[in-house]
């Protein structure tokens, strides 16, 4: 597993011209598949800003890369909302579906071979991804824990 804050300024590097051609911004979650389906990318010269998923050769805890910098283009439609909503993830509130306030993203962490995002990491608390239900302009909403469950949202810093 990987965390956003791993990531996070590295370079993204084209492998077929060894250059750097921007840097990770922010992360594109897809809430109904709970997965990362693109990186911001700020790219130090022309245009586009997104990186598919399917556009990443690996990721590593040095550098993105990718087989050309051509991946990286303007989001097309829905991929474009999910991308500005990216870029506030860091810092967003998170809301349970019963309206309970939880805190606010610090990181996430996610699987680098597909993108599955493992744990939503809080201040006090972990989410698992796996109850992430929406991303909004408001904030991420995720499934409340039944009553029956012991541990509440909040577990040592793994930090």
């Amino acid at each position: 597993m990987i965390r956003f804050s791993d990531i996070a300024g590295n370079p993204v590097m084209d492998t077929a011209s060894a250059l750097t051609v921007g840097r990770v911004g922010s992360l594109v979650v897809d809430p109904a598949a709970r997965r990362v389906v693109a990186l911001g990318v700020r790219k130090s010269k022309g245009p586009g800003d997104t990186l598919p998923w399917d556009g990443i050769a690996a990721i590593g805890p040095d550098a993105v890369t990718v087989d050309s910098e051509q991946r990286i283009a303007d989001a097309p439609g829905e991929l474009r909302r999910q991308a500005s909503l990216g870029e506030k993830l860091i810092g967003h509130r998170v809301l349970d579906d019963h309206g309970r306030e939880l805190g606010h993203v610090r990181d996430v962490e996610f699987d680098p071979r597909d993108g599955s995002v493992v744990t939503l990491i809080l201040k006090d608390a972990y989410v698992d991804g796996a109850r992430l239900l929406g991303l909004g302009s408001y904030a991420v909403v995720v499934r409340a824990l039944a009553p029956s469950d012991s541990m509440p949202d909040t577990v040592p810093d793994r930090a």
